[in-house]
């Protein structure tokens, strides 16, 4: 089975349609993404892994809030590295990064430059 990839006018299209059509509210769409990788995550890897989830401030990155969460409250050790890009973010986002801050304890870290990024070297070897 091949892997098809959309470009994000189209994720944003067919997440449009799911939320007319099914109906679903957004943030609920963005849970069941959350979820599903969740599931696909726990099935492949154990928690002695190092998890860095980067995370912007749209939907995609509340999505990223959401797994955090997710993986926390099943006692994985998630990071979330929020990249903030612009002062403002989704209403989904916000209201996953106040799950997040209200069930777990995940260390929330801002990255406003590039110096600021934790190395990654650690996660290849």
């Amino acid at each position: 089975m091949a892997m098809k990839i959309f470009t994000s006018e189209q994720i944003r299209k067919i997440d449009e349609y799911t939320i007319k059509n099914e109906p679903l509210a957004s943030v609920d769409l963005m849970e069941r993404a959350a979820s599903r990788l969740f599931e696909w995550y726990v099935s492949r890897f154990g928690r002695s892994e190092r998890i860095m989830i980067f995370a912007g401030p749209g939907n995609n990155g509340g999505d990223g809030l959401a797994l955090a969460r997710m993986l926390a409250k099943d006692r994985y050790e998630p990071e979330v590295y929020y990249l903030r890009l612009s002062e403002t973010t989704s209403d989904d986002w916000k209201i996953n990064k106040a799950r997040l801050e209200k069930e777990t304890t995940v260390p929330f870290i801002i990255i406003e430059n590039a110096d600021q990024f934790p190395s990654t070297e650690q996660l290849t070897s």
